[in-house]
């Protein structure tokens, strides 16, 4: 028997057995990145709140907040959801799936969860469940804020037209009507 058919794996389920999806190439992560575009900042996830956790709770960090409005690049993992939101999706640290229908008032998103907003056209479709990690630019929106799923969202990503128009899959339209 080969090895590779030793280490074949089937096919990734999120939390509801959806398939999850190859991330489109133009956001995949593989291998090393490059630096990101001229006048666009690198955030990690590890730089959002202020370490050690105080009294309070988590803090958000001074560079979290000089980031606000202005463009950044993140890399993390699409959250996999069973029940896909129109125009957002949730960037997280690692890989994790929502149970919405059954637990919607328990999730397990981690507290640097990001929610991304799709914008355009592709802003009317919910995307799939991608897997592995993905790299996404925007601009960075902190602050509470309600989200139409029932989620109070602190971070924000706003992708622009182009950058929402490459996450949808091959066979959805891509022009308004």
């Amino acid at each position: 028997m080969a090895v590779s058919a030793l280490f074949a794996c089937p096919p990734v389920l999120a939390h509801g057995g959806q398939t999850m999806l190859a991330a489109p190439p133009t956001v995949a992560v593989s291998g090393v990145l490059p630096p990101p575009a001229a006048g666009v900042a690198e955030l990690r996830f590890s730089e959002m709140f202020q370490h050690p956790i105080g009294p309070k709770g988590l803090s958000p960090s001074a560079r979290l907040l000089a980031l606000d409005g202005r463009n950044v690049r993140l890399v993390g993992y699409m959250a996999s959801a069973e029940l896909p939101m129109a125009g957002r999706l949730i960037l997280s640290p690692l890989p994790i799936a929502m149970g919405d229908e059954d637990e919607p008032l328990a999730d397990d998103l981690p507290a640097q969860a990001i929610f991304v907003h799709l914008s355009g056209p592709a802003a009317q479709h919910a995307l799939p469940n991608y897997n592995g990690l993905i790299q996404l630019q925007g601009r960075l929106s902190v602050g509470a804020r309600d989200e139409p799923n029932g989620h109070l969202s602190s971070v924000r990503l706003m992708l622009d037209e182009q950058t929402s128009q490459q996450l949808l899959p091959p066979a959805t339209p891509r022009r308004g009507p």
